[in-house]
């Protein structure tokens, strides 16, 4: 017997999940076929005066979905998921389709789908956010659509279903339908675990032809072995995964099991019939991500050397853990912290954190329940609830930051002037206050300014600041190449969406250039999870993570032992 079905608690082993999978049939385009389905669905979807042609990921798509019946779409940013979303369901042939968007792409589709009308015949079709399917009001909001084919962009919404009502309700739906058919998109489609999509691939393809365990002991081994995970002790062996290697994937065995594993699984997951997966880089424009150090006062120093050593913020406020710990610092790191004025009383923290804690454990078990407010309808009298409404309404809870230092500011104000891009911000106030006091229009809420001019309708060539929240997805901002990010991103999903918004097809310029705000431990340690986030990534799924193409020029998260002073010394 083969070495690799050699089972033991620390290693993957053999299940009829694995065999399943590994017996899959495998479907591999060649660059004729892809040609030919080109040319043939260009021609049947655009309309007669049409100037334009699916580009080779959208026409393998759309040609998976008239076939398999649903798809799985590893799609980068830039790749052309909104008209692939507009027209699927022409190739299904569906009566009520319905697409699901983020709540800020909602003006924008129905404007791209405006612009694409004279060269393509799309479908009339209900568009949706995931924000509104996820309110109260909206719980029959499948029920009220009926849609015979749903179409999700930018997925990666509904990988959670502790925290969103909505992909609770999408699975509730497509159980209860399951001739319903499914198209789903996403260049972020997995930040580091097979568990960010095991459910949705499920809904795209016929149970038999899933490349995942559908039994949740055999995938949550595999995860184990497969995840990027922040703490890597005592990961499971890749093991019997070694039946899913080629030969070139057995040579890597020899000296990176794990790796080995991840690019096997990769191969199995999109040459199955139904998934797609953006395999090149479509941008000519080279990338360089550099780290930049604006100088900050003792003031910030003092602050840092407070929170290290009493776990304590400038006014006193006890910083709880770790989590708490590194979002403190990088607010810090910016010049101010954030506080609750008045603080609340203990007395209230207690009760909130109770039937909070109760909420979660009745959602975790519901099929039907789906938000706190259906829980305290359900559970009317729970003592948490009981407890929380005797005293919620002795605090109302206002956050308020409190500046100790503009350093950053006036970096970025300057910055901008010179190099006339994007300043990139996380945080609401910090984008406040450089249109306020710099004078730089910000783009916050849904793309728009407090005057609701539109982002992508920002003059050419002229700086701007926008938030990273509502604007890092569906925006098509390639008329500026260069880029100031003011709180480097702990994780590869969300700063691959924000480089591809400039990064992308239809860049002119030569180089795209992005600036990294580094003052402190916390920002070196971002930037390098986000790198290893990206060669996960890219390992188990083969799409192309900027981050990796990127030149960079940023601090080794080992040489931060060599700097001095609380900012450097968590």
């Amino acid at each position: 017997m083969p070495n690799i079905f050699a089972v033991n608690e620390q290693s993957v082993p053999v299940t009829a999940e694995l065999v399943r999978v590994s017996r899959l049939p495998r479907r591999v385009w060649t660059p004729e076929a892809v040609e030919e389905v080109v040319h043939e669905l260009t021609r049947l979807l655009k309309t007669p005066e049409g100037m334009m042609t699916l580009r080779p990921i959208q026409a393998v798509a759309l040609y998976e979905i008239a076939e398999q019946g649903g798809l799985f779409g590893i799609m980068t940013c830039g790749s052309g998921k909104t008209l692939t979303s507009l027209l699927a369901p022409v190739v299904y042939d569906a009566k009520r389709p319905l697409l699901l968007v983020p709540a800020g792409l909602v003006d924008k589709t129905w404007r791209d789908r405006e612009k694409l009308l004279r060269h393509w015949k799309l479908p009339d079709l209900n568009i949706e956010s995931y924000d509104l399917l996820g309110r109260v009001q909206a719980a029959e909001l499948l029920e009220e659509r009926d849609p015979d084919f749903l179409v999700c962009d930018e997925v990666h919404k509904l990988k959670h279903f502790a925290a969103a009502a909505s992909a609770r309700r999408v699975r509730r739906w497509l159980r209860g339908h399951p001739a319903v058919g499914c198209a789903v998109m996403s260049g972020t489609m997995t930040k580091r675990s097979l568990h960010d999509y095991a459910h949705i691939i499920r809904w795209c393809l016929p149970p038999e032809s899933v490349p995942l365990p559908r039994v949740y002991s055999d995938l949550e081994s595999w995860a184990d072995a497969l995840d990027e995970r922040k703490v890597q002790e005592r990961r499971a062996d890749p093991g019997a995964l070694k039946v899913l290697c080629n030969e070139e994937e057995l040579g890597i065995w020899r000296q990176d099991r794990r790796l080995a594993a991840r690019h096997a699984f990769r191969r199995r997951l999109v040459e199955t019939a139904g998934v797609v997966a953006t395999h090149e880089a479509a941008v000519d424009a080279s990338l360089t991500i550099n780290a930049v150090e604006p100088a900050v006062s003792s003031v910030v120093d003092d602050a840092f050397a407070k929170l290290r050593t009493d776990w304590e913020l400038p006014d006193g406020q006890t910083v709880l853990d770790g989590l708490a710990m590194f979002r403190h610092a990088r607010e810090l790191a910016l010049g101010f912290f954030y506080r609750w004025s008045p603080p609340a009383p203990r007395h209230w923290i207690e009760a909130r954190r109770g039937w909070a804690a109760f909420v979660r454990r009745v959602l975790g078990h519901s099929r039907k329940l789906d938000s706190e407010a259906q829980v305290a309808l359900e559970q009317p009298t729970a003592p948490e609830l009981l407890a929380w409404r005797a005293v919620e309404k002795d605090f109302e809870p206002h956050t308020g930051p409190v500046w100790l230092d503009d350093g950053v500011l006036r970096y970025a104000a300057e910055w901008a002037e010179e190099k006339k891009g994007i300043v990139w911000v996380e945080h609401t106030c910090v984008g406040e206050r450089l249109e306020r006091d710099f004078g730089l229009a910000y783009y916050g809420k849904e793309g728009l300014t407090r005057d609701g001019r539109y982002i992508e309708d920002h003059p050419t060539g002229a700086p701007l600041v926008a938030s990273i929240h509502s604007n890092r997805e569906g925006r098509n901002l390639q008329a500026w190449s260069t880029n100031l990010i003011l709180s480097p991103l702990p994780d590869g999903e969300r700063t691959e969406q924000l480089l591809s918004r400039t990064h992308r097809e239809g860049q002119e310029a030569d180089e795209v250039t992005v600036d990294v705000v580094v003052t402190c431990a916390e920002h070196v340690k971002a930037l390098w999870q986000a790198v290893r986030d990206c060669e996960y990534v890219l390992a188990c799924t083969g799409t192309p993570q900027k981050i990796l193409l990127a030149g960079l020029n940023i601090p080794r998260e080992e040489d931060i032992v060599f700097r001095s002073g609380p900012r450097w010394n968590p």
